[in-house]
């Protein structure tokens, strides 16, 4: 019986010893439960924190690729202002688009002008009103706000610079994601967004490539045997070259039958044809050379004892020249002679290189400003010799008789439509004949078309002008966005 007793009492003993173990281990594992617990709470916020961080960022990086796209769509719509800067104290930038200056236009504001006008096309009569809304909002893209994307999205443009050095335009732009609406978009400031905790504003800086991609009639070593601003051709001429017109709605037809190829046929071949692009500014007319007044008898050029300017051009300022039937200008094979005239021309003028080394079409330049104010001013090219030359009359209806032979082109208001002045049916009036290198000005047409994105740069919204670390100009590399 004792030993009985004694094991009941081990027994109990040790019972009593194991609950004393088990409740510290009960507390401890509860304890282990309670940290894992919170811990799993605490990274599940700090995850959460995280994507809520990860898609701040990510919407406003949408906002600035839409912005981005936004921008790109308004200057491939309004080309000529990618070759502007955003801002500037005076003279051609965004801040000073407008289409609607009649004082003194800069030439940006004369070239708006014109696109606006010649706007309507054969398919949409309608698009100068889209053409003027896309202005202005390039215009306002000049002041320091946010344009809203909707979505509580936003984006901003910081800066355009286009660097002619380089055919490039750097676009600094900003995008911006909140949680609320924005109620002030003129705030620019870096704490503006200090009342929203899901706030998210990014900055870019892209390179674009600013292209020329001009027409077949502008992408050949020769200039256009004709550009007239006005219309369409008239009258029974035919050209050798290619022809420019302008022709607003509802006329739209552009006529082949008046191109003549040549033998051998160049590809591509001479075609008539629209372009979105106008005539350059008229050059100046110098000051400091002989000043003829009106010539009215035969006359060879450069007289005798005339000097040449430094570059060895010849250089006349006339009034009118009024030539009767039998009597011509002439101009020496192998001299460059320019004139520069204020009123008419009619009559004989002749310069034919022949085979005389040196000599080239365009080294007859006339240059014609309408500085004697004609309601209706004209040149009119008579005779039977060989006239090779570059005519430049923008304001000038222009026209060709009898039998002559014209070589070079021919620029201006119209042709065809001078009373007295018509070509015979089927006469080639002019043969495209003058290269670009032979003109005494820069007077070849850009055609600016924006390429692919070249670099993409992401900096600090907060900095300054003249400290950004972006490589504006590395070697070409894809956008990351789409």
């Amino acid at each position: 019986m004792n030993w009985l007793m004694n094991n009941r009492l081990c027994l109990h003993l040790m019972a009593n010893k194991e609950k004393g173990f088990a409740l510290p281990l009960a507390v401890l594992i509860g304890l282990i439960l309670m940290v894992t617990g919170m811990t799993m709470i605490m990274r599940a916020q700090g995850d959460q924190s995280k994507v809520i961080a990860q898609k701040a960022r990510a919407d406003s990086l949408t906002s600035s690729e839409v912005g981005l796209a936004r921008v790109q769509d308004l200057l491939n719509s309004v080309r000529v202002m990618a070759t502007v800067d955003r801002n500037c104290t005076s003279g051609d930038c965004w801040q000073n688009a407008r289409y609607d200056v009649d004082t003194d236009p800069t030439d940006l504001q004369k070239h708006l002008k014109k696109l606006v006008d010649a706007a309507p096309s054969c398919s949409n009569p309608n698009d100068a009103v889209t053409l003027k809304k896309k202005i202005n909002e390039l215009r306002d893209l000049s002041a320091d706000k946010w344009v809203d994307l909707g979505n509580n999205s936003y984006y901003r443009v910081v800066e355009y610079n286009y660097r002619i050095d380089t055919g490039m335009g750097v676009l600094t732009l900003e995008g911006l994601s909140r949680k609320s609406a924005a109620t002030d978009i003129t705030n620019i400031t870096i704490d503006r967004d200090s009342d929203d905790n899901a706030a998210s504003r990014n900055r870019v800086v892209v390179t674009i490539p600013i292209l020329d991609a001009p027409h077949h009639a502008f992408n050949r070593t020769t200039v256009p045997a004709l550009w007239i601003s006005e219309g369409t051709v008239e009258g029974d001429a035919i050209f050798q070259g290619d022809v420019v017109e302008k022709v607003e709605s509802p006329e739209c037809n552009i006529n082949q039958t008046k191109i003549q190829q040549p033998t051998p046929a160049l590809n591509p071949p001479y075609t008539a044809q629209f372009v979105g692009v106008f005539f350059p500014n008229l050059p100046e007319t110098p000051t400091g050379i002989p000043s003829l007044g009106d010539l009215t008898s035969s006359e060879t050029f450069p007289r005798t004892g005339d000097t040449a300017s430094p570059s060895g051009v010849y250089e006349y300022i006339f009034d009118d020249i009024d030539l009767d039937d039998g009597e011509k200008i002439t101009i020496t094979a192998g001299d460059r002679v320019v004139f520069y005239v204020k009123g008419n021309i009619n009559g004989a003028i002749e310069h034919d290189c022949g085979s005389v080394t040196g000599c080239k079409p365009g080294n007859l330049q006339i240059y014609a400003d309408n500085g004697l104010g004609s309601a209706n001013p004209q040149i009119c090219l008579k005779g039977n010799q060989t006239l090779q030359a570059f005519i430049f009359a923008p304001d000038y209806s222009l026209g060709k008789t009898d039998n002559g032979t014209f070589i070079g082109a021919a620029w201006g208001k119209n042709w065809g439509q001078i009373s007295g002045c018509l070509s015979s049916s089927g006469a080639v009036a002019v043969t495209q004949g003058v290269e670009w290198t032979e003109l005494i000005y820069d007077l070849k047409p850009q055609f600016p078309r924006l390429g692919q994105i070249a670099n993409w740069c992401e900096e600090p919204i907060d900095t300054l002008p003249g400290e950004s670390m972006c490589d504006y100009f590395p070697t070409a590399s894809p956008s990351p966005s789409p």
